[in-house]
């Protein structure tokens, strides 16, 4: 362990000479690039979040146990320099609490095989709270760093099941009317506990105790994305064009779940925002097939209108989710979509 290394002291007590020389062993075996690089709250953050990116159960296949071993080795240093080096506040707590769990999880990480890649998973469901904890800090002093969003099948179901319904609603439960009264309840229902869990503590675990099983970490502390969908239905159904709408949620609710799911395995083509070029075509091909299933249900276009009309909103959902940053993409991709499906529209019919 680091703090061995450093002395034998007990956890908590600084050895700033011990440290120093710790750190300047991992740059001269290039696990980091020099002691000042290590005091880098933003940096160090980034590396923890490629970290646990890297280690999520649905890419462990292609980690090597060593490389992790050593990307571990060196956030642990450059962790505990934070925790010592930060002004006092959030931001040093969140550093010592992350700089606790890599000490005490990293030693189960010797073991090789099956037992490594379980040792991987409860280091991971560990780290990944207190990341989100310490992001929502940093944002505090306008550092920003990515949210997770680790691999969620259940939440992945809730997004095909949630496009599907609200399919079925515009289509054959609620006129144009019906469907801004519906979409207004569901979106003010919302923003109502958004503000509401903002002032308890209580309401806000009671709720992510509720929806644990679909909800993000970071959701803890930001907007969730059931809000923000909420209101992106808003905005369609004042719209008042249903074919557009009905598109524009099965493009969300097809394709987002599905790029989610390729790029976390098989993204290797980084594009933007954490997005992978894998991740985006599976967006584009997997919208592109739902909204000409909904056209060619639920629409007597002709055939080249047809396709032309969900490629657009595929694809204008699909950049849309590559180059969502500061929006949320539950908001982004939706409007973006249906607007692109219009667009198209007026030009061929």
């Amino acid at each position: 362990m680091l703090l061995r290394v450093m002395g034998g002291r007990e956890r908590g007590t600084p050895d700033p000479a011990g440290l120093h020389a710790t750190l300047e062993i991992l740059a001269r075996a290039g696990k980091v690039r020099g002691v000042n690089d290590v005091v880098d709250p933003r940096g160090t953050a980034f590396e923890l979040y490629r970290l646990l990116r890297d280690i999520d159960p649905a890419r462990m296949r292609v980690q090597l146990e060593t490389g992790v071993r050593q990307r571990v080795d060196a956030l642990r240093a450059r962790v505990r320099a934070l925790a010592e080096a930060a002004p006092s506040g959030a931001v040093r707590e969140r550093f010592r609490e992350l700089a606790h769990l890599l000490e005490s999880g990293a030693p189960s990480l010797a073991n090789g095989g099956e037992r490594f890649a379980a040792a991987c998973h409860e280091l991971r469901a560990a780290l990944v709270p207190a990341y989100e904890r310490l992001a929502a800090s940093l944002a505090n002093l306008d550092i920003h760093v990515p949210s997770l969003r680790p691999t969620n099948y259940k939440r992945n179901a809730f997004h095909v099941l949630t496009g599907l319904a609200i399919l079925v609603l515009i289509q054959h439960g609620l006129g144009p009317t019906g469907l801004i009264v519906a979409a207004g309840l569901f979106a003010g229902t919302f923003w109502s506990l958004e503000i509401g869990r903002r002032f308890s503590p209580r309401l806000n675990a009671a709720l992510l105790r509720f929806f644990r099983h679909v909800a993000h970490p970071h959701e803890a502390w930001r907007v969730n994305s059931s809000t923000w969908f909420g209101t992106a239905m808003v905005v369609l159904a004042l719209m008042r064009e249903p074919m557009a709408a009905s598109v524009a949620v099965v493009v969300m609710g097809f394709g987002d779940p599905a790029a989610a799911l390729v790029g976390r395995r098989y993204g290797r083509v980084k594009l933007l925002n954490g997005r992978s070029l894998e991740g985006s075509l599976t967006f584009f091909a997997v919208g592109f097939a739902a909204g000409l299933a909904v056209l060619t249900a639920y629409a007597d276009f002709p055939w080249g209108p047809r396709l032309a009309l969900a490629a657009a909103a595929a694809l204008t959902g699909a950049v849309a989710e590559l180059v969502s940053r500061r929006v949320d993409d539950n908001l982004s991709v939706p409007i973006s979509a249906a607007l692109g499906f219009l667009a198209v529209r007026s030009v061929l019919l």
